[in-house]
């Protein structure tokens, strides 16, 4: 047996969420992860790089240009943005009592689900929202599952009509603290009822720590129906974003837990680390390729060096 054995675990592949890098534009955020080192980058929803209502097939045709260029991958489009239909953050929520103000959240997510398709991302991630103290479960449940219908339909038309194979792009939704949905069980029980080869779930490492009671648990057990991870760090349980490695996070046991069969994207979210959104990325890419075993790379990959380097030269 050789003395350093290549990992058997799947290699996972490694991402950072746009809505960290809202102070530059799409193009130069996927350039800046590029130079250091990610595989790709999550698209998310806001006016700075995918805005839903003025994002055009010239838009897309143009960071496909980039992504090629760089060899980087648009991996998923978050539609989490919490100020896209009010100031009130994440309001309306699809589970909302006034059915005008659901479907301005439907109309929303439906135009991403389009762009989603139009820039080819494999999934395209939503949240629920908030549940009115005032509205039950099951009202809510019945509410969810009407949009998720309508969800689905328009996924399917958008991919038939770009000719591209079911599967090609999927949803996944993504559980939210003090949301209708806000533990990965939750949006399990939706996966399974109903019923869609097409609907998957996105886990958030640091909302599973802050909302699960046993959060390496939940992270494991639900594997099986996820196809999206986003990590970042959380201390004292407290819901805020942090550098994985500046909180109190096992992330050694969490990359033990990936490297027994997830092989999807991880993609680290760092929404209000945009000042310093260079010193971000590659502390939390050097912290996770130490941590997380299935992020391992074969001899031969890009020198993290030589392209900091190079990322700091000015151009004349």
């Amino acid at each position: 047996m050789p003395d350093n054995p290549t990992p058997t675990s799947p290699r996972t592949r490694l991402a950072y969420n746009a809505n960290g890098l809202r102070s530059v534009s799409l193009d130069e955020a996927v350039r800046t992860l590029a130079d250091r080192g990610y595989d790709g980058i999550e698209l998310s929803l806001n006016a700075q790089h995918v805005d839903p209502w003025t994002f055009s097939a010239a838009n897309a045709a143009r960071l496909r240009e980039t992504l090629a260029e760089t060899g980087m991958v648009a991996c998923s489009l978050a539609t989490g943005d919490p100020h896209l239909l009010s100031a009130e953050p994440f309001e309306p929520a699809l589970v909302d009592p006034d059915p005008a103000e659901r479907s301005r959240r439907l109309d929303l997510l439906q135009r991403s689900v389009r762009i989603g398709v139009l820039v080819g991302v494999p999934i395209v991630v939503l949240s629920t929202g908030r549940r009115r103290p005032e509205v039950g479960t099951a009202q809510a449940d019945a509410w969810l599952d009407e949009a998720l219908a309508v969800l689905l339909d328009t996924l399917h038309e958008a991919l038939d009509a770009a000719g591209l194979p079911r599967g090609s792009t999927v949803l996944g939704i993504e559980p939210e603290p003090e949301f209708h949905c806000a533990s990965n069980a939750d949006v399990a029980a939706v996966i399974e009822r109903t019923a869609s080869p097409d609907l998957w779930l996105s886990q958030d490492l640091g909302h599973c720590v802050v909302v699960e009671e046993d959060a390496l648990g939940s992270l494991a057990r639900h594997l099986p129906v996820t196809r999206h991870v986003q990590v970042e760090d959380i201390a004292g349980g407290v819901h805020a974003h942090l550098v994985p490695g500046d909180g109190d996070v096992d992330f050694d046991a969490v990359g033990r837990v990936l490297a027994q069969g997830y092989d999807g994207w991880i993609s680290v979210e760092l929404y209000d680390h945009d000042p310093v959104h260079r010193e971000a990325a590659r502390r939390s890419r050097e912290f996770l390729l130490e941590r997380f075993p299935s992020l391992a790379r074969p001899v031969g990959t890009v020198d993290l060096t030589a392209l900091e380097a190079r990322s700091t030269v000015s151009v004349p």
